[in-house]
């Protein structure tokens, strides 16, 4: 008898673990999965995934579909993605292009012959100009990517790669740490500058240890008996985290402007149905997109 109870209950407790995979691997599309999948994306609304626009394409990884069709997103973004989601970690689908570094479209200006058909392409409203008149880029709401260029019929737009700051410079140590704990001895803000050193490539964690607490006072570089630059590596992360933060900025201001053009452009089409007349409604709409 006790042995049937015991065998009922491992099988009960294997068939709950087997549910909970499964449930974590294949989620439902929920509007929460779909923002925690959406906010991993790097929201330059640049369709190469074959959606058309971040979000489009996390409502269908919630339902299942690939993670490995983001270019701008590259392996890190698949790496996030497949942590969330409980998948297997694939390589980029070159099928949607390859990753390439930031960038950024920038209107010769003087070849510009103001028809405003990089107006319309543009997903964030990132370009300025009228009819007939010189159009310039918003350089700091420019996603890089590149649905202006060729629509352009002068050829007038250049991608330009964004150069990343560089990194500051700082000598290696003499000796690895050997977690004497000196330095947090001496720490006027009860750091454990020993664990923000180990953690200096993990933005995440260095910061749950209070990385912006560190005034960089220097005083664990002097009882360092490993000749660590602790302080100029605690300015490493706390500029990387600082890019970080700009660039998660940038992002969620990129899709607030391509959700409010989906607005406007939804609106628009909804008002151009309503109105009367004997005009193909369906040959209206058509125009409609080319115009927006």
């Amino acid at each position: 008898m006790l042995v049937d109870v015991a065998l009922l209950t491992t099988l009960g407790l294997l068939s709950a673990w087997i549910l909970t995979a499964a449930g974590r691997r294949f989620a439902p599309a929920t509007d929460e999965l779909v923002n925690r999948i959406n906010h991993l994306l790097p929201q330059t609304q640049c369709a190469q995934c074959g959606y058309a626009g971040c979000r489009p394409y996390a409502e269908a990884m919630a339902k299942g579909d690939a993670i490995n069709k983001c270019p701008p997103g590259g392996e890190a973004t698949i790496q996030a993605l497949a942590g969330l989601l409980g998948r297997d970690t694939l390589p980029p689908d070159p099928a949607f292009g390859v990753e390439t570094p930031p960038s950024l479209a920038v209107i010769r200006e003087d070849e510009c012959i103001g028809c405003t058909l990089c107006v319309a392409a543009c997903p964030v409203d990132a370009i300025l100009g009228a009819q007939q008149q010189m159009h310039t880029v918003i350089a700091s709401a420019c996603t890089g990517c590149d649905l202006c260029r060729e629509p352009c019929p002068v050829d007038c737009i250049d991608l330009v790669i964004q150069e990343s700051p560089a990194r500051p410079d700082h000598h290696q140590a003499t000796a690895p740490c050997i977690n004497c704990g000196d330095c947090a001895s001496v720490c006027p803000k009860d750091l454990q500058p020993q664990l923000l050193f180990r953690y200096r490539e993990n933005v995440e964690q260095a910061r749950n240890l209070r990385l912006d607490d560190c005034i960089e006072c220097q005083r664990c570089d002097q009882v360092c008996p490993s000749g660590i630059p602790l302080t100029a590596a605690f300015r490493v992360t706390k500029s990387t985290a600082r890019a970080l933060a700009h660039n998660r900025q940038a992002a969620k201001e990129a899709e607030t402007r391509y959700l409010a053009r989906e607005s406007r452009q939804s609106e628009r089409q909804a008002r151009i149905v309503k109105r009367p007349g004997s005009q193909d409604r369906e040959a209206l709409l058509a125009s409609l997109q080319g115009d927006l």
